[in-house]
């Protein structure tokens, strides 16, 4: 999970990046028709029996994950900023545990709850203390914050509701089946709603972006989220998320130069001390 949460730190990063040159539905158009294709060459590789019921219900864990999540996020990032954006996705711990807790009967330990809250509290001093969140949202702001709080709600859906079918299907099977029906359904979509031609102006910069978001993010990354979540409980998992906004203020300090401060050093501790207290919880 320190991997993952490595990979998708930069996430953050090579999204606002793409976006500054594309439209959030060129930006999905371009992630997931690859990603897309390289889950069905592997499912096709590697072909599993699943049962109707089950692919049923992971194509539709696949709409939530692809055209809801996704397209909540990246619009929302357009609209907002990264420091939000990542202040928002602090909150998938929370309504990760509350609906595991609901649909997978997993116990709530007052080490667990404290280590969530923690762990929170950590992530909203690093980006206050960074100046990457502040006080007053009003505008687009504000609706770019609310779609990606609901974009948040999705992937916490994702992330209990396929716990169940990567345990008993195995995770590339229930990953790829999601991923590719998910950009199946996306892509007409994403045809519609791109200019095919603006594809031709992007920069060298711009293409590492989406390169970084179709590689890293959407292939390596989901297949390691859900190979962690397959073993332990959805809440442990979760909780890892928290240390993306840590680990992308270290990403900035190494690529940009920006300063580490106390705030990020007692934030970090947070974040760190939340993660071991839900783990132990």
């Amino acid at each position: 999970m320190l991997l993952h949460s490595v990979l998708s730190a930069g996430t953050y990063l090579a999204a606002k990046r793409a976006l500054g040159e594309l439209s959030p539905f060129e930006v999905a158009l371009v992630r997931f028709s690859l990603a897309g294709a390289f889950y069905a060459a592997l499912l096709w590789r590697n072909r599993v029996p699943v049962p109707r019921r089950d692919l049923l219900a992971l194509a539709a864990l696949g709409i939530v994950a692809i055209p809801v999540n996704q397209g909540l996020f990246l619009y929302g990032l357009s609209l907002t900023t990264p420091g939000h954006g990542a202040l928002l996705y602090a909150l998938t711990p929370v309504f990760v545990f509350l609906l595991a807790r609901w649909r997978l009967g997993e116990k709530a330990t007052a080490l667990k709850v404290t280590g969530v809250a923690v762990a929170f509290g950590g992530v909203v001093v690093v980006l206050v203390g960074r100046g990457a969140v502040g006080l007053e949202v009003a505008g687009p702001a504000l609706l770019g914050d609310l779609l990606i709080l609901l974009a948040v709600v999705a992937w916490a859906v994702f992330a209990v509701a396929g716990k169940v079918y990567a345990e008993r299907h195995g995770v590339l099977t229930m990953t790829g089946i999601a991923i590719t029906i998910g950009s199946a359904v996306y892509l007409p979509f994403g045809l519609a709603l791109s200019d095919l031609s603006a594809f031709g102006r992007v920069s060298p910069a711009g293409w590492a972006s989406l390169a970084y978001l179709v590689v890293l993010t959407s292939v390596v990354a989901y297949l390691l989220y859900y190979w962690a979540l397959r073993r332990v409980e959805a809440s442990r998992v979760a909780i890892w998320s928290n240390t993306q906004p840590v680990l992308t203020a270290a990403l900035a300090w190494a690529l940009h130069g920006e300063p580490v401060t106390g705030a990020f050093v007692a934030g970090g501790a947070m974040v760190i001390a939340g993660v071991v207290l839900t783990e132990r919880g």
